[in-house]
């Protein structure tokens, strides 16, 4: 039964009955989309046909339907195309997060050199004798080397020049026994440029 048929259904019932509660909009929308039972529908129409507020809202809700329902047919492709352009901006995005992964970092231009400058003796947290030997790794193009041995909060105690891979700290750096000291070396390139050591915790015993 379509609308016009309930129409004329209600034309035939009591024009006495009173109108009722008013409908809730989703139950107007049943009206305009067919759905809910045949008896539900015709009891609802019979009161928005004879309703002053309720005729011109479910006048409304039809024209939207109708509006939104020819929407539809005219935008199918521009739907599709907001959908590849997602697709592709997803892909696009996904790929650059792979590149990053995949490729290896930039030289660091700060290091200036490939290989660092590595201490070989002492070790972190060696405990040695005095007094104090230091030897490290050559590096390419180095001129000279200078070796500083610090107090734990940085306090300069002796320093050495040296263009050898080894040297010894003097005895008249008075280091103690049972102290804790950092050392550390400085190699100066050709370029006139630095390269230094990580700095390395050891102790001196007796």
């Amino acid at each position: 039964m379509n609308d016009e048929e309930l129409r004329r259904e209600y034309r035939r019932a009591s024009r006495e009955a009173p109108l009722g509660t008013h409908p809730e909009p989703e139950q107007l929308e049943q009206i305009v989309n067919g759905a809910g039972s045949e008896s539900e529908r015709l009891a609802l129409l019979e009161h928005v046909l004879r309703c002053p507020t309720c005729g011109p809202e479910l006048d409304l809700l039809r024209t939207a339907n109708e509006g939104a329902r020819a929407a539809e047919r005219r935008t199918p492709a521009t739907r599709w195309l907001a959908l590849a352009a997602a697709v592709i901006l997803v892909i696009g995005v996904g790929v650059l997060v792979l590149r990053g992964r995949s490729t290896p970092p930039a030289a660091d231009v700060m290091r200036g050199r490939p290989h660092a400058l590595s201490l070989i003796e002492p070790e972190a947290g060696e405990r040695i004798p005095a007094p104090v030997h230091v030897t490290w790794h050559a590096i390419d193009g180095a001129t000279s080397y200078r070796v500083e041995l610090l107090s734990t909060s940085g306090r300069l105690v002796a320093a050495k020049n040296t263009p050898d891979t080894s040297a010894a700290i003097p005895d008249l750096a008075r280091v103690r026994a049972n102290a804790q000291y950092e050392v550390l070396v400085r190699a100066t390139l050709s370029d006139r440029t630095e390269v230094s050591s990580p700095i390395v915790r050891f102790s001196v015993r007796q």
